[in-house]
């Protein structure tokens, strides 16, 4: 039977989710690699099969992202539900991640049907960037947060975003061009949220200083799409382009876009949501990508998605 694994992570311990055995690298600290060996170790079967809902780049941290996993035991074929306990599976693998040092973890799990593919059947995900201006923003913060040097106006900013929230746009200037030459449809709906926020240690700080996030949601967002997105948003709250001119770029879409990426350590993966009714049937995806009834969840770098 196919299991849904809930995952949490840091992004700075975790050298991405693309797996070393599909791209050559000097170590295994991928996603897929790491959570392998964690299953290896307390049950060395066959290896596990393993599809990643959400393909996030080397330093986002995850609040939850999804995987599923195709578990056997030894000289056994597929399990079945009530072959195998979810909380003794659970416990396990979080044994054996936090004997190994990883950090990361599986917050939740449960049985899905065989045909279940946590990429295609995925609802929507979220991404949550949060950002301070304070100059001394403390050390146990810097890796959980964007430091932002320039003043940002938090009503310039709600005006940039009320130009896209929940509107169907082309965004093929927010991703690589690797990505746009394997994406057929680039347009995309993007729901944006601001909020304020107040630091994570804000009694250790000596002045005030200002504090915030931005969520967004989306069904499959591009490749870095959410860094360029925000790249450009942040640079209207900071004065450094007009909403004219971020108005312009979502307006004619430019294949040559050169934009600076904001540094990545506040980005989290929020949620990836799923129907509920989709656990208990089989159903066959069709994506907007590729046209096709089925689609192997490839790295970003193959497919142009996250």
């Amino acid at each position: 039977m196919r299991i849904l694994l809930y995952l949490c992570y840091r992004g700075y311990s975790v050298k991405g989710t693309f797996s070393s055995l599909n791209k050559p690298a000097p170590s295994t600290n991928y996603l897929q690699d790491i959570l392998e060996k964690a299953i290896l170790r307390f049950c060395p079967a066959r290896r596990p099969k393993i599809l990643l809902s959400t393909y996030t780049e080397c330093n986002v941290h995850s609040l939850c992202n999804t995987a599923t996993v195709d578990f056997e035991l030894p000289g056994k074929q597929k399990l079945g539900t009530g072959e195998l306990n979810i909380p003794w599976f659970k416990f396990n693998i979080n044994r054996m991640l936090l004997e190994a040092n990883r950090t990361m973890r599986v917050i939740d799990a449960r049985f899905v049907h065989d045909a279940f593919e946590p990429k295609l059947a995925a609802l929507h995900r979220t991404y949550l960037y949060r950002f301070s201006t304070s100059s001394t923003i403390t050390v146990m913060e810097q890796p959980l947060t964007t430091y932002l040097s320039s003043p940002v106006s938090l009503p310039l900013l709600r005006s940039a975003i009320s130009l896209i929230h929940n509107r169907s746009l082309d965004y093929s200037s927010f991703t690589t061009a690797e990505a746009r030459a394997l994406i057929k449809d680039t347009n995309r709906i993007v729901g944006i949220t601001l909020s304020e926020a107040g630091s994570l240690f804000s009694s250790l700080q000596s002045k005030p200083s200002l504090s915030f996030c931005l969520q967004l949601t989306c069904t499959n967002f591009l490749y870095q799409m959410v860094r360029r997105l925000t790249a450009d948003l942040i640079q209207v709250a900071q004065g450094k382009l007009t909403l004219e001119q971020f108005e312009q770029k979502l307006s004619s879409p430019s294949n040559n876009n050169q934009d600076k990426l904001l540094d990545i350590n506040g980005l989290y993966l929020q949620n990836v949501m799923y129907d509920e009714q989709d656990f208990e049937r089989y159903v066959t995806y069709t994506t907007l990508t590729t046209k096709k009834n089925a689609m192997y969840p490839l790295a970003p770098v193959l497919t142009g998605e996250e």
